[in-house]
């Protein structure tokens, strides 16, 4: 009668496990395991502003929302660009203006989302920097810059605002990464050098001081830095991969914005520099990560970048900017968690920033 009992115990035992399973009582883990992935492949750049994109593998929201997710190492914007418009990308943050050179050019790629707003500055050596707190100083000296930079744009534009003349009133010279305009300066070859994240805290620690931020010299205040794109067609094709792509980088923000020194700790694995630094620079002045596409200020950008005479061939941008994937994404974490505060902000923010 004991063995019956037990056996009987061990079957209704069973069955409650049956039922509750049945009823999703499945773990996490298994329901991660349950959904079907697609192969998804991101390209970044060793850059403390991809910083979404290491928080969402990391933490595992793109495995979340359905996606296979590789991360590919690009050392340069063009060859990322080309990578996506190609398809052999699904998507990439490359920059905000050189995408828009390839757009102008008749390349067909779609920006859908931001990554990183801000994060530029001027240097110069410290017993100078009070001379450039007017920028009319840069008349007559030499600005070590990198081509078609975020910064590179906006402190031409800045020269443009103050009367000056690129070429003849200031000059100019492009180095092929930002530490040689930062040597440029230690020797005297120019008077000032255009830097971004994580190097504006590194120029500081080598002796030289920052004269301007970049959103404090034209009134652009948000300017746009790096920026999601995609080939237009395969956006067309499957806008579902995005939009859950976009759900990882939201949950990725929310993570960046309230988990900060567990941000840092994720993001010195992608990028290897001091953690003082990258905890500066990610969280520091003027900078800040943001899955937004804010597309009103890619459209002033798009102004800026005909000013300084990178784009000559002149196009519509907007029908190049889709704001409906990041849109629809905000709106399935808002129904989900429509109390949470940083999901709230987004919302709020998408209406101004669209």
């Amino acid at each position: 009668m004991k063995n019956i009992g037990k056996n009987i115990i061990a079957v209704l035992l069973l069955a409650v496990a049956l039922i509750t399973t049945a009823c999703g009582g499945q773990g996490t883990a298994d329901k991660e395991a349950s959904i079907e992935k697609v192969d998804f492949k991101i390209g970044y750049l060793p850059s403390a502003g991809h910083i979404l994109y290491f928080i969402a593998q990391e933490k595992g929201y793109f495995a979340e929302e359905g996606l296979n997710t590789e991360l590919a190492l690009f050392n340069n914007s063009g060859e990322g660009i080309s990578a996506v418009a190609s398809g052999k990308l699904d998507v990439g943050a490359f920059g905000s203006s050189a995408p828009l050179v390839y757009m102008s050019k008749g390349s067909p790629i779609t920006i859908f989302g931001g990554q990183m707003s801000q994060g530029h500055a001027l240097v110069a050596k410290a017993e100078r920097a009070a001379e450039f707190n007017d920028l009319k100083n840069l008349r007559g000296k030499t600005v070590a810059t990198i081509r078609l930079a975020t910064g590179d744009i906006v402190f031409r534009e800045a020269a443009i605002q103050q009367g000056l003349k690129i070429g003849e009133d200031v000059k100019f010279t492009e180095m092929e990464s930002g530490s040689v305009a930062m040597e440029a300066v230690k020797n005297g070859a120019a008077d000032l050098a255009v830097v971004w994240t994580p190097l504006r805290k590194m120029a500081e620690q080598q002796g030289l001081k920052i004269v301007k931020y970049s959103p404090e010299v034209t009134g652009f205040e948000n300017h746009p830095c790096c920026r999601q794109i995609a080939s237009t067609q395969a956006i067309k094709k499957h806008p579902e991969k995005y939009e859950a792509f976009q759900r990882a980088m939201i949950k990725a923000y929310r993570f960046y914005k309230t988990e900060q020194q567990a941000s840092i700790d994720i993001l010195a694995k992608y990028v290897n520099i001091d953690k003082d630094i990258l905890f500066a620079e990610t969280y520091g002045k003027y900078v800040e990560s943001n899955p937004d596409p804010c597309k009103r200020a890619v459209i002033d950008f798009y102004k800026y970048m005909k000013d300084v005479g990178y784009i000559e061939k002149d196009f519509d941008v907007e029908q190049h900017i889709n704001t409906d994937i990041y849109k629809k994404a905000l709106a399935d974490m808002v129904a989900a968690e429509p109390n949470d505060p940083v999901f709230q902000k987004l919302q709020s923010d998408f209406e101004k920033n669209n």
